[in-house]
């Protein structure tokens, strides 16, 4: 009698584990599409500027811009974070990546400033560029750009 016992009682503690594993999954997917900047989370305003005036605002916003530029500005206003929600800035030249940029939210609402520039302080390359603000779970900016030939 002492093995049926200990044969069926084997069962359960697999049926208990399993069933935590799923209600565990489950959990995990509401919170990846909750996202951790939270749902009220918004970019309010987003631009690619040359540069920022002395009050931080951005100066000279343009979707193209001239060869020579050693420097390109993104700049967001968002607002309704989470404390200690992520974002990722990622700079992209044509389809290639060139820099990303973990960013941790430390107030609720504000102002960030990003730049993309060459570390031996030559001009960008000439050529389409893009932006990106994303959570870990969806894009919530894109913009395009791009370095053009002096005319």
């Amino acid at each position: 009698m002492e093995q049926k016992y200990f044969e069926g009682s084997g069962r359960r503690p697999l049926i208990i584990l399993a069933f935590i594993v799923i209600a565990l999954a489950a959990l995990s997917v509401v919170s990846l599409k909750a996202g951790l900047v939270g749902k009220s989370f918004r970019i309010d305003k987003s631009v690619v500027c040359v540069e920022l005036d002395r009050s931080r605002r951005p100066h000279k916003i343009r979707d193209q811009i001239q060869y020579g530029t050693r420097q390109v500005c993104l700049w967001f206003q968002y607002s309704d974070a989470s404390e200690g929600g992520r974002l990722e800035v990622s700079w992209y030249y044509g389809d290639d990546l060139v820099l990303s940029e973990p960013l941790k939210l430390m107030a609720r609402d504000g102002i960030r400033a990003f730049y993309l520039l060459r570390e031996d302080g030559t001009p960008l390359p000439q050529g389409k560029y893009r932006v990106a603000i994303s959570s870990p779970t969806k894009c919530l900016s894109e913009l395009d750009f791009e370095i053009v030939k002096k005319n």
